[in-house]
């Protein structure tokens, strides 16, 4: 426990204790041995749980994302199968768009692919995506109608 009495101070960089009750300077022994000690009183910590904050996104990082639901709606819309080789995949490779999220492709069915990870990282990091566009459009509109590439960007105004 702390004397509330003792403070520490300095002078010309040297820091020394000093106590209030005796008005002088004392070294820490002195105030252990004390008669005079007053210890100070801490406020005991309240019962109520700490409230778990949860981080806010942006607008757009949530219309860009993709939902599991989407997810399992493409896997399940792709029989489990990447689109450009055929291979079989898991769950979590349904997640590749085809306007990407940083040109504001929105996180919806239209919009999503289930690719293995070597046909993913082609399309997203290589010269053969030119190549692949046109058969990923090929399958979106054999998937859905109406397909259009417009609908698939985000747009803050609705326009």
């Amino acid at each position: 426990m702390i004397c509330k009495n003792l403070l520490r101070r300095s002078k010309k960089n040297e820091y020394y204790f000093f106590c209030k009750t005796k008005k002088k300077k004392i070294n820490l022994d002195e105030c252990r041995g004390c008669e005079l000690k007053e210890f100070k009183e801490y406020k005991k910590l309240s019962s109520k749980p700490i409230r778990e904050y949860k981080l806010k996104k942006h607008k757009i990082t949530k219309m860009t994302e993709i939902p599991i639901e989407v997810k399992k709606e493409v896997w399940e819309r792709d029989k489990h199968k990447c689109i450009f080789c055929g291979k079989a995949v898991p769950l979590f490779n349904a997640n590749s768009h085809f306007i990407k999220r940083s040109k504001l492709g929105l996180g919806i069915p239209e919009n999503i692919m289930t690719n293995c990870d070597r046909c993913h990282d082609l399309f997203d990091n290589s010269t053969k995506r030119k190549e692949m566009i046109p058969v990923a459009r090929k399958y979106f509109m054999s998937k859905y109608k109406d397909w259009n590439e417009k609908k698939l960007i985000y747009k803050k105004w609705g326009d």
